[in-house]
């Protein structure tokens, strides 16, 4: 009796076994589904074309495993996070930053690539007309130039009283009130100047006695005039002032929605502008909407060095590191054999070459 029961048992035990062998075989055999969406240099489509670091990596992971695949676009690393972990994708790639929160999510594959945030801002900030104005208007600037032409108007109002009846010639002032005037301020502003071109100048001892007067008091005005111009000019010319994260604090910063880069501004004390394209946020940033995009730094230096081109400049160093890491879903069979494969490519030197092709031999992973 026991037997027989056992030998029961046994049979349903085989039949099980082999009835799923047929699952497991078609499951590694079949075509994957590899999320993507634009993050250059690491996948970059134009014309259903796919290509980027991200693509060849995994076209050689993909030859290696001898697997058939098919591509499926998503809006961004959100939208392909969420359709693998529903089991829309089996895989996703390019450029996905390994986080402690999207882990509960889905499963990744060992790191391939190091990096970090980093700054884009424009790379001389535009000096506007308004701007340079509207900095002149300061309790104390206002003063002191309202005091310096109050004294031009005053000085050129004397030189032509005291000189109105001095011998006629070329160089005197005219005896009428208008234009005798404004010659007399005319005269007074290249005197307190220092320039001095001599087509008017005081006849009489008292005028005389007044222009060094008026220079010795105009002038210390209009250096300070001067000065408080090309400090302002020196000023608007570097109006970002922004060389790291510490800098961005009041600063109109561009990022884009789901994005590590997101999550780590939210924390700080800054204008936060979200996009849902980086591409938007670039747009912005030529456009002076925004004053700073903070986004992972290969995709910041490509387009400044690749697209912009002197435009704008990425700055500081790189701050908030993370890593890269290709995703799977959760319990998948393909996270071991992609890692093995990963190791294999590496060893083997072709990780480097794929690598050095789209960020030279001197980039940081």
């Amino acid at each position: 009796m026991l037997l027989n029961r056992a030998i029961r048992i046994e049979t349903l035990l085989f039949l099980f076994v082999i009835l799923s062998l047929p699952v497991y075989a078609g499951d590694a055999h079949k075509t994957l589904k590899v999320g993507i969406s634009s993050f250059t240099p690491f996948v970059i489509s134009s014309e259903g074309k796919h290509t980027g670091f991200s693509v060849d990596l995994w076209k050689a992971i993909s030859q290696r495993l001898d697997v058939e695949y098919e591509f499926v676009w998503s809006q961004g690393v959100g939208e392909k996070l969420l359709n693998l972990s529903r089991g829309r994708t089996d895989v996703a790639i390019g450029g996905i930053t390994i986080t402690e929160d999207r882990e509960t999510q889905v499963d990744f594959c060992y790191s391939h690539f190091h990096t970090g945030l980093d700054i884009l801002t424009l790379s001389a900030a535009k000096t506007s007309l308004l701007a340079l104005l509207v900095s002149f208007f300061t309790k104390t600037k206002l003063l002191v130039i309202a005091g310096f032409f109050l004294l031009l108007i005053i000085a050129g109002h004397i030189i032509w009283f005291v000189e109105r009846h001095a011998p006629k010639s070329e160089k005197a002032f005219h005896r009428e009130y208008f234009p005798g005037v404004f010659e007399g301020m005319y005269w007074a502003i290249v005197t307190a100047s220092t320039v001095g071109y001599g087509d008017k100048v005081p006849h009489r001892w008292a005028g005389r006695i007044l222009a060094g007067v008026l220079i010795i008091i105009a002038l210390p005005l209009f250096g300070f005039f001067i000065a408080q111009l090309s400090s302002n000019l020196t000023l608007n010319s570097m109006k970002s002032g922004i060389y790291g994260p510490e800098d961005l604090r009041g600063h109109r910063v561009g990022v884009v929605t789901g994005t590590t880069s997101s999550e780590y501004m939210l924390t700080r004390p800054s204008d936060i502008y979200k996009f849902g394209k980086i591409d938007d946020a670039f747009q912005a940033l030529l456009n002076g909407a925004i004053d700073a995009v903070v986004y992972d730094e290969p995709n910041l230096l490509f387009y400044a060095h690749a697209v912009a081109k002197g435009k704008v400049r990425v700055v500081g160093k790189v701050f908030a590191p993370q890593d890269y890491g290709i995703a799977v879903q959760q319990g998948s069979i393909w996270r071991e054999k992609i890692n093995r494969t990963l190791l294999e490519l590496i060893e083997s030197g072709e990780f480097k070459q794929i690598h050095t092709k789209w960020f030279g031999q001197e980039s940081k992973t």
